[in-house]
């Protein structure tokens, strides 16, 4: 049997860095505070739903990035609804877009299996616009970045219409108030591991440093070759829906880590768990397909969606 993405072992202890890109690197999120209020509703609503462990969230104008923990083990389930309801909000909100699917592929997803390395992934999240040369600072860039609430313990709240429950009350009752059908839902960051001890203040003055401390090196590498970094007026006029000029291009068989660790001996072990896991899996997945429905599957995958002779 052949696989041609990663197999994707649901997990409840380590961390998990995902990527969802636009269909042909499409600037669909770029500049459009509809748009991004609806993504951040829907985030709020599916992040308590799923009960997700949330450390960050960015959103570039061809991608977003979503930092977190599943310790329901239920990650399909969050990027299933999480990616439908942002394919739904592009098409209402952005009267450029053509129609036709809105991400390029299914959601790409790299395990983060300590602490270290959630932090790591933490401040990538927030220099995502620096590290791509756009701006020198976080704060000239347009899209969405979570690191300023999540420093400062903020919590926003968004009200979505239920819209199953308002419309299944509409039928028996026409003049059924909307407003009976509005729930709230609160968006909030799980701090960094290792620093919940420290006030809100003295946690809030250490992310800071530290984001300047990167910040620095990637602007002195950038202007060190002779780089110019666009202004907030230019970031603004990005149109929605153009096209990435040089977009990072990955195909589907790329190469991707499966793991992002400094630590090689976590690595070590992690690749060491995965393969052993993959290794069940795929003899499991040939007895099921052959007819053998009562096949046992490894711990955090799923069956295959259909039965043949071979595989």
């Amino acid at each position: 049997m052949s696989q041609s993405q990663p197999l994707r072992i649901e997990n409840s202890e380590f961390g998990s860095f995902g990527t969802c890109r636009t269909i042909n690197s499409q600037f669909l999120f770029a500049n459009n505070k509809r748009l991004e209020e609806s993504l951040l509703a829907n985030l709020a609503k599916l992040t308590e739903r799923h009960e997700v462990e949330l450390y960050a969230y960015a959103i570039q104008s061809t991608h977003y990035h979503p930092l977190a923990k599943f310790p329901k083990a239920n990650r399909a389930s969050f990027y299933r609804d999480l990616n439908a309801r942002a394919a739904e909000n592009v098409r209402r909100f952005v009267p450029e877009f053509k129609g036709g699917p809105v991400f390029e592929r299914r959601y790409s997803e790299q395990v983060i299996p300590l602490d270290s390395d959630i932090e790591d992934r933490f401040f990538y999240c927030a220099l995502q616009a620096v590290e791509a040369g756009l701006c020198e600072r976080i704060s000239e860039y347009p899209g969405y970045n979570s690191f300023s609430d999540a420093i400062s313990g903020i919590k926003r709240k968004f009200k979505l219409v239920n819209w199953t429950a308002f419309n299944k009350a509409r039928k028996k009752d026409p003049k059924v108030p909307i407003k009976h059908f509005i729930e709230i839902y609160t968006l909030s960051y799980k701090r960094l591991p290792g620093y919940e001890k420290l006030s809100q203040a003295e946690y809030k003055k250490l992310m800071l440093e530290k984001l300047e401390e990167r910040r620095l090196k990637i602007v002195a590498r950038y202007k060190k070759d002779g780089h110019v970094f666009m202004t907030k007026g230019q970031l603004k006029k990005v149109k929605p829906s153009s096209y990435a000029k040089n977009p990072k291009k990955s195909k589907r068989f790329s190469k991707r880590p499966l793991v992002l660790t400094s630590c090689p001996e976590a690595r070590r072990q992690f690749l060491e768990w995965y393969f052993s896991i993959y290794a069940w899996y795929k003899k499991a997945c040939k007895k099921y397909l052959s007819g053998k429905v009562e096949v046992e599957f490894p711990p955090g995958t799923y069956r295959p969606p259909g039965l043949c002779n071979t595989c």
